[in-house]
C-alpha cells in the first residue's frame, strides 16, 4: 500500500513546502484539495498550461505522485447540475494532464447526513460525466460521505451507473461514525469498488466528533488496515487532516510525521 496525504491538512503552505515535506517524510503521494487560497485545483497555478510541464517534471524528480484531485464536485442538486458537470470535465482534463488517475467527486455535500438525496438524480448527473472519464482514462470516486456513508445505499448506486470509471472512494470514519457499520460490514458492500482511502481518527462526544492523530481516537484503525492487508489492497491510504476546516487541529508537520511513523508500524 501507498502513503499519501491531503492538502487539506496544510491549508498555510505553499506548494513547494507540500511537496518537499512529502518527500522528505517519504509519502509516496500527495492527494490535492487546495493550495493556499485556492481550493479548485484547475486554477491552482502550478497546474496552468505555462507551468503545468514544470510542475510534473519536479514531482517526478522527486519521486512523488497526485494519486487523486479531491474536487468539491456534488451531484445531489439537480438546479445546479449543469455547472457541476463543467467543473467536474474540468478535474477530468487537469488528471489526464497530470497523470492523475482519480478525482474525488460527491454524492452528498456534509460528512453527516443531514438532508433528503435523490438518488436517481446523483446517478443521471454522474452518468453525464463518466463517458468523458471513460474517454480521458480518469476514474471518478463518489465518497463515502452523507447520505453515502450507508453503504449497501452506495454500492446500490454505483451499480446503477454502470460505469467501469466510476468507483468509490472509502472514507473509513463516515461509515462508522454515521451509520454505526462494522469495518466487516462496510467493506463487504463496497468491496468490488473500492480504489481509494481516506483515513482519520476520531472520538464522538456527546454526539460531537472531535478529530485525533492517528491511535489517539477510538475509531477501529487497525482493524481497518488488517481488513485492507487482508484483501490484498495495493492503492493509497490517505490522511485527511481536515485543518482547513477546523484551525484548531495540531500542526500539519507534527500531524503528518506521526500518521506516516504509525502506519509504516502497522503496515509490517
Amino acid at each position: 500500500m501507498k502513503l499519501a496525504f491531503s492538502t487539506l491538512g496544510c491549508p498555510d503552505w505553499s506548494f513547494d513546502e507540500i511537496t518537499a515535506t512529502a518527500k522528505d517524510l517519504g509519502f509516496d503521494g500527495v492527494e490535492i484539495r487546495g493550495v493556499g487560497n485556492q481550493l479548485f485545483a484547475p486554477a491552482i497555478s502550478q497546474f496552468s498550461e505555462s507551468r503545468i510541464e514544470k510542475t510534473i517534471e519536479k514531482l517526478k524528480a522527486l519521486n512523488v505522485e497526485i494519486p487523486c484531485l479531491t474536487s468539491a464536485c456534488c451531484f445531489r442538486d439537480a438546479s445546479v447540475i449543469d455547472s457541476t458537470v463543467k467543473e467536474t470535465e474540468e478535474y477530468i482534463e487537469l488528471a489526464a494532464s497530470l497523470g492523475t488517475k482519480y478525482i474525488r467527486i460527491l454524492g452528498d455535500e456534509t460528512a453527516n447526513p443531514l438532508a433528503e438525496v435523490n438518488d436517481d438524480i446523483v446517478c443521471q448527473g454522474i452518468k453525464r460525466v463518466a463517458r468523458k472519464a471513460e474517454e480521458y482514462g480518469v476514474i471518478l470516486l463518489v465518497e463515502t460521505n452523507g447520505a453515502y456513508s450507508d453503504t449497501k445505499r452506495l454500492s446500490a448506486l454505483i451499480k446503477s451507473i454502470d460505469s467501469p470509471n466510476v468507483c468509490i472512494l472509502w472514507d473509513v470514519h463516515h461509515p462508522i461514525r454515521y451509520n454505526n457499520e462494522s469495518v466487516a460490514e462496510t467493506f463487504e458492500n463496497i468491496k468490488d469498488y473500492v480504489k481509494y482511502v481516506h483515513i482519520k481518527d476520531s472520538v464522538s462526544e456527546n454526539g460531537k466528533v472531535t478529530y485525533k492523530m492517528m491511535g489517539f481516537g477510538d475509531l477501529p484503525v487497525k482493524e481497518i488496515i488488517s481488513c485492507l492487508k487482508d484483501n490484498k489492497y495495493d492503492g493509497y491510504i490517505s490522511l485527511e487532516w481536515v485543518k482547513r476546516w477546523y484551525a484548531e487541529l495540531e500542526a500539519p508537520g507534527v500531524v503528518f510525521m506521526q500518521y506516516i511513523s504509525f502506519m509504516r508500524k502497522a503496515l509490517r
